[in-house]
Formats: C-alpha cells, sequence, structure tokens
C-alpha cells in the first residue's frame, strides 16, 4: 500500500464510527417517519400547530427535508468535519503521520474527499429509504423531490463540513472546534435576521429546506420545491473550498 493509499485507509479508519453513527441515526429516523406516518397524522389534532400536518407528502418534508432530520444532518456533518493536524497532535499521531512518505497537501486531500464522500453519502440516504418505503404504508414520495434536496443537502453539508473542518485546523483541543463550528451553526440563523442581510438569504439550514419557496400543486395534494438556484450552489461551492484552501494554507505553515 502506498503512502497515499495509506493516508486514505487511515482518514477512513479515524473517522468511519462518526460516520456509520450518523448513517444509522438519518436511516432510522426516515423509517420512523414513513412507517409511522399513519400513526403520527391521526394525533396530528394532539401535536403542536407547527407539526400538525395530515398530508403525506407534506408530512415527510416537514419532518426529514425541512424539519427535524435536516437539522440532524447538520449537527453530524459538523462532526465529520473534525481533523487536521492539531487533532492528531492532540491525540499524539501527529508524528506518525507527518513521517509518512506524503505531503501534507496529501493529508488535507485525504481527509476532505473521505469527509467529503460520507456527506454525500449521508445526503442520499433519504433518497434511497424515503421513495423504497412509502409504498409499504400505501404512499409514494417523487424520487425527484428528494433527489432536489439530496442536492440541497449536498451543498450545505459541504459548506459546514468545510467549516468545522477549518475550525479543527486553526484552534487545538479536542472540543474546541466541535464547540466553535456549532457556535457560527447556530448562530447563522440569527444573523440572518438582520434586516440588511435578509434579501440575500445567508440562513444556509432555511435554504437547505426551502423553507418559505415550497408551493402545494393545483391539485394541493403535493408540495412542489422550486428549481434549484444555481448561483446560490456555485456561491456554496466557492465559499466551501475558499475554507478549505485556508485549512490547507493554514496546515503547510504550522510548526508541530
Amino acid at each position: 500500500m502506498s503512502g497515499s493509499q495509506m493516508l486514505y485507509f487511515k482518514a477512513w479508519r479515524e473517522s468511519r464510527t462518526r460516520f456509520l453513527i450518523s448513517a444509522a441515526v438519518i436511516a432510522t429516523f426516515c423509517v420512523v417517519v414513513v412507517l409511522f406516518s399513519g400513526s403520527i397524522q391521526a394525533h396530528a389534532d394532539d401535536l403542536p400547530v407547527g407539526l400538525r400536518v395530515t398530508q403525506y407528502n407534506a408530512h415527510v418534508y416537514h419532518f426529514i427535508y425541512s424539519g427535524t432530520l435536516k437539522g440532524i444532518f447538520a449537527m453530524l456533518v459538523i462532526f465529520l468535519g473534525l481533523g487536521g493536524l492539531l487533532r492528531e497532535r492532540q491525540r499524539g499521531t501527529a508524528w506518525f503521520t507527518l513521517g509518512l512518505p506524503v505531503t501534507r497537501n496529501e493529508l488535507i486531500a485525504s481527509q476532505v474527499s473521505v469527509g467529503l464522500v460520507q456527506v454525500v453519502a449521508l445526503a442520499l440516504l433519504p433518497v434511497l429509504l424515503v421513495p423504497t418505503l412509502s409504498p409499504l404504508v400505501h404512499q409514494s414520495y417523487p424520487v425527484r423531490d428528494s433527489l432536489h434536496f439530496a442536492v440541497l443537502w449536498c451543498a450545505g453539508g459541504t459548506l459546514e463540513f468545510a467549516m468545522a473542518f477549518l475550525w479543527s485546523v486553526v484552534v487545538a483541543g479536542e472540543y474546541t472546534a466541535l464547540v466553535a463550528a456549532f457556535l457560527v451553526l447556530f448562530g447563522i440563523p440569527l444573523v440572518a435576521q438582520v434586516r440588511v442581510l435578509e434579501p440575500y438569504q445567508v440562513n444556509i439550514l432555511q435554504t437547505m429546506g426551502e423553507f418559505g419557496t415550497m408551493q402545494w400543486n393545483m391539485d394541493h395534494t403535493l408540495l412542489v420545491p422550486p428549481a434549484l438556484s444555481q448561483i446560490r450552489l456555485t456561491i456554496f461551492a466557492l465559499i466551501a473550498v475558499g475554507m478549505i484552501a485556508t485549512a490547507l494554507r493554514i496546515t503547510q505553515r504550522q510548526d508541530l
């Protein structure tokens, strides 16, 4: 096994527990929301007003793509984004990693590549589960809509991953980067409410769920998402690339 291959294997070994737990959480949530949709909708009157959803399509959207699971996904991605040499120094493995016949660029590339593949895999889980399981409860959910939100989750998740990775490169400590990333994640919706920023829709979580832009079809049976905003997706990608490039530059200059 070459040094580069060893790095990718090492990145997977270090993150696989976090990834597998994250996948299990997302899969379990999707299964519960779909298979118990009838019970949840039957007791809609017992739920808070904001959770009273009786149409299956809206039920899935509310609990998965715009509600609880979207927030869980965003938080899980933060855990996947933890990496960098400072974190390895805390665990005492930095010297071993730097002793491998690879460059620091290759180190960052392996961690980022494995992490982004995991983010995409988590974002695609609802695509695989929701349309597949829906017929079991005599319902259906459009694969097209599931793919629509998967793209948004990939874009938002990539941005959150890059932000968490940058924090883990900048600050030392096992939990410091994690706390900093969570503060930013929960602080963005507050900042987005500033009147000057409202027209720019900077709330990542809101964009990932198409909050406020979903519309009913003519029969009032399906919530239909709008067309994907190529400009917004491009901006997300450019910001993520900028943060990863910054993390790479900082890693190259770190004295360990």
